[in-house]
């Protein structure tokens, strides 16, 4: 096991928002480019606006419990076209839309890279 201190997690209970045209809005800035995996998710190292001040926290790419990967698809797409890189920024959007096969909540997301 390694002794390796991570920053926080984005616990995305923390973001109440149910309405695409009104989502929670993260300001975000890359610190590593590269994915890395603990034993319930892929993540990414990032710095979160909190107030005036950048703290480092961990992005939750994709829990490996559920099926949505809407997020890690849309970082690998942004990845693909050369946007992800170190110290650049980006908006995230998310808000709690319904699944497509059923009446559960599913949390959306769309990044914008500035």
């Amino acid at each position: 096991m390694s002794n390796t201190i991570l920053a926080p997690f984005i616990k995305w209970g923390n973001y109440k928002s149910q309405l695409e045209s009104n989502p929670d809005v993260l300001e975000l800035q890359v610190v590593e480019v590269e994915t890395f995996e603990t034993a319930y998710s892929a993540n990414v190292r990032v710095r979160q606006k909190i107030g005036n001040d950048w703290e480092e926290r961990i992005l939750p790419l994709k829990a490996f419990e559920s099926a949505n990967a809407s997020l890690q698809k849309e970082w690998q797409k942004a990845e693909s076209k050369k946007l992800v890189k170190v110290g650049k920024r980006f908006v995230l959007k998310t808000w709690l839309g319904r699944s497509k096969r059923s009446d559960f909540p599913m949390r959306r997301f769309v990044l914008e890279f500035l």
